[in-house]
């Protein structure tokens, strides 16, 4: 390990032992547009990121009379766009990044320089739409006029983890924690530790964010990655019990039933399963969620209910690309394992150019999987592993790639990790992992 990840070492020893902390909100982490974030706590943006649900309605509805009072006031510009942004991730409605866009080109043009804030607001605005390039440029340029922003400094880190640039985020995430050691810091550390596959540390860093969190919003989000932690270690009833936990704290916060009905599927729960998905979907209509519904329907041979909810990704795709958003990673997944194999390259080879993440490494894999290049592809497959995430659906993906190459022996080791890992990874592939698993064990 480098000396600065000593450093993060060291700082999630210290979670682990206890010491106490301040208390703040979250950022937005882990996300873009398919994710609703909880609230912050920068002293910048608090009146706005300080307020989720229904409450941000009334946020930006004070901000827009108060501008119509001072419409010279950049702050406030400023604290408007972000509020947008935070609408957009509530609601799953990107028509709100333009206006987001417009809100903070004009708090710019008030003041063009020395404007923090806005340039902060820059960032979240490009992280939220996948544009990690810009986001991080944007974050980088609110650094240099104040580098003590340790909410900027959280966007930095996210954008260079989208950009796979590890190194680099775990200094920025170690500077937040220098600065601001809460709520929001800690999720992002477990995050971290996550993609490097080192689940122990990664499930402390949630406890302890869980454990300084005060609002039931800050709590529900914890308690979403705890289940998700669980999840992918294929433990449903831990999974199911965080889950809920949480939507009894905050029972608006879509990840959370949408993770109960990951749970219901796979316990082979599938019209309650379905009738959750449904529930999801009509609050959050996004990409993540709408695949996630398709593929249980697939499952469950309900093909035409299936056939119209493609019709719906398809329109969603769309009106996120229309409002400069794009969603070309879980795209290319889609098209991928519905045997599109162009525009599943297409959309891949957008996404890493983006991103260049470990998940934009897989999507592109298993986009040239598909397109029978299955050399390169293990390339790709190769570079996804290299954190050591522990991801059922990378070691799938990587099996069918090794069996399509003749490695017999390599396909059977990923196929079999892939399940160890969590045998209900996808209500559609796992099965097949499980099909392509006995085969070989037959021959």
């Amino acid at each position: 390990m480098t000396r600065r990840l000593g450093r993060f070492t060291t700082m999630l020893v210290v979670l682990a032992l206890g010491i106490s902390m301040f208390v703040f909100g979250v950022l937005f982490t882990r996300g873009g547009p398919v994710q609703p974030a909880p609230p912050s706590g920068s002293a910048a943006t608090t009146q706005v990121l300080g307020t989720t649900g229904a409450g941000i309605g009334d946020v930006i509805t004070t901000l827009q009379q108060r501008l119509r009072r001072l419409p010279e006031d950049h702050s406030s510009w400023a604290s408007l766009g972000i509020a947008y942004v935070q609408q957009a991730a509530i609601t799953g409605d990107p028509t709100y990044y333009p206006k987001a866009e417009g809100a903070l080109l004009r708090s710019l043009r008030i003041k063009p320089n020395g404007n923090a804030t806005a340039a902060t607001g820059q960032a979240v605005l490009a992280a939220a739409r996948h544009d990690f390039v810009k986001a991080r440029k944007r974050a980088r340029a609110a650094q240099a006029i104040n580098p003590y922003s340790a909410d900027n400094q959280g966007i930095l880190s996210d954008a260079l983890l989208q950009r796979g640039r590890y190194g680099q985020a775990r200094t920025e995430l170690q500077r937040m924690l220098d600065l601001k050691p809460g709520v929001s810091s800690f999720t992002r550390a477990s995050y971290v530790w996550e993609l490097e596959g080192r689940l122990g540390p990664a499930k402390i860093a949630l406890q302890r964010a869980l454990d300084f969190s005060s609002r039931p919003s800050d709590q529900a989000y914890c308690l979403f990655y705890l289940g998700e932690l669980a999840w992918n270690s294929g433990n449903l009833a831990e999974a199911d019990r965080f889950y809920a936990q949480g939507l009894r704290l905050d029972a608006t916060y879509t990840p959370l039933l949408a993770g109960r009905a990951k749970v219901d599927a796979a316990r082979g729960e599938v019209d309650k399963a379905v009738d959750r998905y449904e529930e999801v979907v009509q609050r959050l209509p996004v990409p993540t969620y709408l695949i996630s519904y398709t593929d249980l329907l697939r499952s469950a041979g309900r093909n035409q209910e299936a056939a119209r909810q493609e019709e719906v990704i398809a329109a969603t795709q769309a009106l996120f690309e229309a409002q400069g958003a794009s969603v070309d990673l879980e795209i290319a997944l889609f098209e991928a394992d519905r045997g599109r194999p162009k525009s599943a390259l297409r959309a891949a080879r957008a996404a890493w150019q983006n991103e260049r993440s470990v998940q934009a490494a897989d999507a592109m894999a298993w986009a040239l999987h598909v397109n029978g290049r299955d050399q390169s592809a293990l390339q790709y497959a190769q570079t996804a592993s290299r954190l050591g995430t522990k991801s059922a659906l990378f070691a799938y993906h990587r099996g069918r790639i090794e069996l399509s190459i003749g490695k017999r022996d390599a396909a059977q080791r990923s196929l079999r990790r892939a399940l160890d890992l969590n045998p209900h990874f996808s209500p559609l592939l796992a099965p097949r992992a499980k099909t392509v698993l006995r085969s070989l064990r037959s021959r």
